[in-house]
């Protein structure tokens, strides 16, 4: 075993114990000596998973317990997450990948691969989806609302060449505003030979990203009418059931 990871998980399992502890506390608990108790405690909160409290305490951070829960959708809403996914990639014959926006990233919450003599890695593409240069990411992006997107841009900065040379807000004001009109995002990439498609499903808790990805050499006029009716109508479903959902938990 790795002593200093067993040392670290010793350290966040006391925290996820017993809330706010002093260094002493800690110290007497996972047998350390202060010198490398603080080392670590200075690595965690760099990293964003344990904060110092005004009493001088540690703690860990609200970034840890979404780590740790891994999801913030229930059960329930997973399996109907799931369900969409693969009857998309199932109706159209590609593969499909449902997203959120997590901690200033695309995360990937639900994606099906559908069998093809030509098939794409797509566990690979969605495994990096770019918060600006990715259909999930310009859908995400563009429905949140404005305070909440320059906030984003502050932290993360403007997508300059990643989007329509977006540079100042302005710019991103109406590149976002051309994707709510449409009502969806598409981006060919030539060098890997794809196209992607992405479109929003509404939830009261915030704006998802349903997208698929298929090779240009099968998106013919015909396959991409079907490919745009099928993600704007298994969209639709999924808003609706979070409706379903909210008044089930209302009853």
């Amino acid at each position: 075993m790795i002593q200093v990871i067993e040392r670290v998980f010793t350290i966040l399992e006391e925290l996820s114990l017993d809330g706010e502890v002093s260094l002493e506390s800690l110290a007497k608990l996972t047998g350390l000596n202060k010198g490398t108790l603080c080392n670590i405690l200075r690595s965690l909160i760099e990293l964003g998973y344990v904060a110092r409290t005004r009493s001088s305490h540690y703690e860990l951070t609200a970034r840890f317990c979404e780590l740790a829960a891994g999801t913030e959708f229930p059960e329930s809403a997973m399996g109907s997450f799931r369900q969409t996914v693969d009857s998309l990639a199932e109706t159209t014959g590609e593969s499909g990948v449902l997203a959120v926006l997590r901690r200033d990233r695309v995360a990937v919450v639900a994606q099906a691969q559908h069998a093809q003599v030509l098939m794409l890695n797509t566990f690979e593409i969605y495994a990096a989806l770019s918060l600006y240069h990715s259909v999930s990411g310009r859908i995400l992006v563009s429905y949140l609302d404005r305070e909440a997107r320059a906030g984003l841009c502050a932290r993360t900065g403007f997508p300059g060449d990643q989007w329509d040379e977006s540079r100042t807000s302005k710019e991103l004001e109406k590149a976002c505003s051309r994707i709510r009109r449409a009502g969806i995002s598409v981006m060919k990439n030539p060098e890997q030979g794809i196209i992607a498609f992405a479109v929003p499903v509404f939830r009261n808790d915030g704006v998802m990203s349903l997208g698929l990805t298929m090779p240009i050499s099968r998106c013919q006029p015909a396959a991409r009418k079907k490919i745009v009716e099928q993600l704007k109508l298994h969209a639709d479903r999924l808003s609706q059931t979070a409706g379903r959902e909210t008044t089930v938990r209302r009853g």
